[in-house]
């Protein structure tokens, strides 16, 4: 979103000098932009504000014990994120309609190659932006991965180490490493971060460069996906938080939406939690798994 609209207003100035301009390549046209020095400006600042949040993130993350103690899970709490969730997607699945349909309305024999190239590009940043989106939240809150690692290494696998060569078909890996693992992933994603990082970024252009071709309306998509993270960001802390600080929970959505694939199978009463002998043993695979220890509030 954010800097790329400056190529809708480069595909605006092709239009009006297509008929003067026909025998220009695409090619040459391509350099001519990048060219500009109010592009790269832009460029620049976008560049400067992702590297400025990595290596905030790869600093931190040295410097950030692994998760340990008690952490409450208010229930109450985790079902209004999951009906903010809902709204997320939503807004989500509407926006998306947006470029596809532009896409779908380009008519490359009405323009010059340059122009529906450009075209073409605009429209396809926009859609790999929000879907990046709709996958970072689908993926916190789908624990059907958290649930086949339950019974798989929890339940099934006394029986299945019992009958080695009845069960030969399943190979398990060491319980041990993949608790290791899943618990460095707690310390953060930063292909999950980045989703946030880029739509700061565009909002960021909008501020710091008035009137170069990004203005506040080209980056309406992203005001509204920060509004929308900055409300589920509250009610995610409200409902459980595994040890940061707000802010940084804030800047960085996996440190604070990756909890949410444990707790979400403690919701599903119809089809999960049988009895309070599941919930016990399900804070104990917990436990194994990211050395926090739930205390459920309800």
């Amino acid at each position: 979103m954010g800097f790329w609209n400056r190529f809708r207003n480069q595909q605006q100035q092709v239009q009006q000098q297509s008929s003067s301009s026909a025998a220009i390549g695409s090619s040459t046209w391509i350099v001519s932009c990048w060219e500009d020095p109010e592009l790269q400006s832009q460029v620049a600042f976008f560049v400067i504000f992702v590297l400025l949040l990595l290596s905030l993130r790869l600093l931190t993350t040295k410097g950030t014990p692994t998760l340990s103690g008690q952490h409450v899970l208010n229930i109450h709490n985790l079902n209004d994120v999951l009906l903010i969730k809902e709204v997320f997607l939503a807004y989500l699945n509407a926006a998306i309609l947006e470029p596809i349909l532009s896409i779908g309305n380009l008519d490359s024999s009405s323009s010059s190659s340059s122009t529906y190239t450009i075209q073409i590009i605009t429209n396809l940043f926009e859609l790999l932006s929000l879907c990046w989106w709709v996958w970072l939240i689908t993926d916190a809150f789908d624990c059907n991965d958290v649930m086949f690692q339950y019974k798989f290494h929890y339940e099934f696998r006394p029986e299945i180490e019992g009958s080695p060569n009845k069960f030969s078909f399943l190979r398990l890996r060491d319980r041990h490493q993949e608790a290791r693992s899943e618990r460095k992933e707690f310390l953060g994603s930063i292909r999950r971060d980045v989703a946030l990082w880029f739509s700061l970024a565009a909002i960021g252009t909008a501020w710091m460069l008035p009137g170069k071709g990004v203005s506040h309306t080209d980056v309406l998509h992203a005001y509204v996906i920060v509004v929308l993270w900055a409300v589920m960001h509250h009610y995610l802390r409200r409902a459980t938080c595994w040890g940061s600080s707000y802010f940084y929970t804030f800047i960085f959505p996996s440190t604070a939406l990756m909890p949410m694939e444990y707790c979400c199978p403690l919701m599903d009463t119809a089809d999960i939690v049988g009895d309070v002998g599941f919930v016990a043993t399900y804070r104990e695979f917990v436990h194994d798994r990211t050395g926090v220890e739930l205390i459920i509030e309800t």
